[in-house]
């Protein structure tokens, strides 16, 4: 297999975090942040395969106890063609933050209230189809 990660693979270690949404969320012994990174003339398939194999090893890793860690992407990377034990990761990440996203939603309804807003109108005007498919039904059908 070719290596195309020909910049850096930043890591970074960070604490946990109360913001709902946040990839650290619940993280009480903190957080290992991984990036990888690579110039534009990488071949994207080769670069893409490369990620695949980071994202198996990454999301391989267990607890002492032997459950696998609650491991989620940053929401601003590139990520939704991935998988996750042959899942595909949007799924994963559906399930991973299933309980977030009701709260999510919940304070989202909140904010266009106060902002004397619609949210449909925001959905309308900001989202696409990955975000459709995580928060659309919580957005619209809220708890």
């Amino acid at each position: 297999m070719k290596i195309p990660c020909r910049l850096v693979m930043e890591m970074r270690i960070m604490g946990g975090s109360d913001v709902i949404m946040a990839p650290q969320r619940g993280n009480t012994h903190g957080t290992l942040s991984i990036e990888i990174l690579t110039p534009n003339n990488v071949d994207g398939e080769e670069f893409f395969d490369f990620m695949q194999v980071v994202t198996d090893k990454w999301l391989d890793m267990k607890d002492l106890k032997g459950n696998f860690l609650r491991s989620r992407p940053h929401w601003a990377k590139q990520w939704e063609k991935l998988k996750v034990h042959g899942e595909d990761i949007v799924d994963y990440m559906r399930n991973v933050y299933a309980d977030d996203i009701p709260e999510f939603a919940k304070l989202l309804h909140c904010v266009a209230e106060q902002g004397g807003f619609s949210l449909e109108d925001s959905m309308d005007m900001f989202s696409n189809e990955n975000l459709d498919y995580f928060f659309k039904d919580a957005v619209m059908n809220p708890k």
